[in-house]
């Protein structure tokens, strides 16, 4: 029997931690699980029976790497997939931009849904605000429920399951044209900075150069995913060029 393939692309971990958990409840099924920034150098995708995709939203958008990684895809046959993404408040068209995307590479997603995680850019900027730092209610519950559904569907060869475009997905312009065309500036608290290097050696964009040891952000490549400033072991980048961060991310799944 193949395989059963889980990727993802996770900014944070919020996407990393809901597919690590579909893992964990999936032990009789057998799965490999990778991200799409470390793939093994034999990696094919041919040789999977079904995949498990993952991805953050950015502006009401799958994630670029994710993206950039269905743009090089060529498959030789139709693959069904179960296609999650993760969100801090919606997913608004996500999920539809990645459905539409997969089924041009020959991936075709039986089942879409969306998981409400902790907003990992709300609690950098209004961490006041208790309700960014939590999933929602019954998550694990939901994920369970969702798999049972993408395996079901699987033995019965379902059609394919393309989300609906939101109604309010209009309300919602002027934030998504706002995000696609600025960015927030990260600052550095020169005096936490460690000079480990270890967010030059995370970002996803290859956006961060050191000099002098100091992390050097360029604004221009950088997609405020903000893994730099949630893992960065002194706390020592934050988004307010005069208050560093007192709490980041963790892991609740």
């Amino acid at each position: 029997m193949k395989p059963v393939l889980i990727i993802y692309f996770s900014g944070v971990g919020n996407t990393r931690a809901v597919a690590e958990y579909i893992r964990s409840i999936t032990p009789k099924i057998p799965t490999e699980i990778y991200s799409v920034e470390r793939l093994p150098d034999n990696f094919n995708i041919d040789s999977y029976s079904a995949v498990i995709m993952g991805t953050p939203t950015y502006h009401s958008e799958p994630a670029r790497p994710l993206m950039s990684f269905l743009e090089k895809l060529t498959l030789g046959r139709n693959i069904p997939a179960f296609l999650f993404a993760t969100c801090g408040l919606y997913s608004e068209n996500c999920l539809r931009i990645l459905a539409k995307e997969c089924i041009r590479h020959k991936l075709i997603p039986l089942h879409c849904a969306s998981y409400r995680c902790s907003a990992t850019d709300g609690m950098l900027l209004v961490p006041f605000m208790e309700c960014w730092f939590k999933n929602e209610k019954d998550i694990q519950s939901k994920i369970r429920k969702d798999i049972g559904i993408f395996i079901s569907r699987l033995k019965s060869s379902s059609k394919p399951d393309i989300p609906s475009s939101k109604w309010y997905a209009p309300l919602n312009y002027p934030n998504k044209i706002l995000g696609r065309n600025s960015t927030f500036p990260i600052y550095l608290h020169e005096e936490r900075c460690i000079k480990c290097g270890k967010c030059q050696r995370d970002c996803p964009m290859g956006a961060i150069s050191l000099k002098d040891g100091y992390p050097v952000i360029s604004k221009a490549d950088c997609m405020n995913c903000y893994r730099c400033i949630h893992h960065c072991p002194s706390l020592a980048l934050s988004l307010f060029k005069n208050k560093p961060v007192a709490r980041v991310w963790t892991d609740q799944l």
